[in-house]
């Protein structure tokens, strides 16, 4: 499957205090599969990574990390 669906909408330039990449739980596809630890692919479809997340505040701040192709595909599956 290719392009890989956006599963968070985020500009990738924007960094939090703590050098972690954020977007906000409004733009997710889908609101569930936000959860600390997952790993899924954000950004837009001209410029996206394979992230974890990190972090889900209580204000709907979503704050991630890129990680390497490599990383992705090693990940634990979340699948139900």
């Amino acid at each position: 499957m290719w392009p890989l669906p956006i599963a968070l909408r985020a500009n990738l330039n924007n960094e939090d205090d703590e050098g972690f990449n954020w977007s906000l739980l409004r733009h997710a596809a889908e609101a569930a599969a936000i959860v600390e630890g997952a790993v899924l692919v954000a950004g837009t479809e001209r410029f996206w990574s394979w992230v974890r997340i990190r972090r889900v505040d209580d204000d709907g701040q979503v704050h991630f990390e890129r990680i390497s192709a490599e990383e992705a595909a090693s990940a634990p599956s979340r699948a139900s």
